[in-house]
């Protein structure tokens, strides 16, 4: 995988758009100036835990042996429950059980922004690229535009409208099952190709 291809999956699983009205919701009682100081701060804690797994991810598949067959189809099934997640909303989700008070890690840093699946993510995709200077940077790429996106989150509001909101978010999620759906059969075609089969 290139470095913007694997920067624009996590930017969609990040989904920075769909978590605007959750997180003004969250901070409604605050002015702007610390809107955007919790903003920064949760987004920054976010952060930490994806750098973390990347590194983490390595050592687990390291210590388990997975092959790169197993990683590209759990990366691509672990993609389309996401994309799930997303066009269908349910009822026990994080975004429909808001607490009050202000965050702190909790429910912004994760799992709004860093929630299992972005993490679970990250450690495949930590192994099958070979350079973690690549992850990194395609980490830091995804995170700088999804923490810009949500900095101006009241006036991308006030552009988009929750409409133009849902919008972005469902084109998020089709996205992603698209990719997903590349994903697993490129994992299937792996398997095919390194596998004997009857001729």
């Amino acid at each position: 995988m290139s470095l913007l291809s694997i920067a624009v999956v996590l930017f969609l699983i990040m989904d920075p758009f769909g978590n605007i009205s959750s997180i003004l919701s969250l901070t409604k009682d605050y002015d702007s100036k610390t809107q955007r100081r919790i903003i920064l701060r949760e987004m920054l804690i976010a952060l930490t835990f994806m750098v973390a797994f990347n590194y983490l991810g390595e050592f687990i598949f390291y210590i388990l042996e997975l092959n790169e067959t197993t990683v590209r189809i759990s990366s691509g099934l672990v993609l389309f429950l996401i994309a799930i997640k997303i066009l269908f909303t349910s009822p026990d989700s994080p975004r429909a059980n808001l607490p009050k008070g202000e965050p702190f890690i909790f429910p912004i840093a994760i799992p709004l922004i860093c929630g299992p699946g972005l993490m679970a993510t990250i450690m495949l995709y930590a192994h099958m690229e070979p350079y973690q200077s690549i992850m990194i940077l395609a980490i830091l790429m995804a995170w700088v535009v999804s923490a810009a996106i949500l900095y101006f989150a009241n006036p991308i509001k006030n552009f988009l409208g929750t409409n133009g909101l849902m919008a972005a978010e469902r084109l998020v999620g089709m996205v992603l099952i698209l990719i997903s759906i590349q994903r697993v059969m490129e994992g299937l075609m792996m398997f095919w190709n390194t596998h004997p089969h009857p001729t």
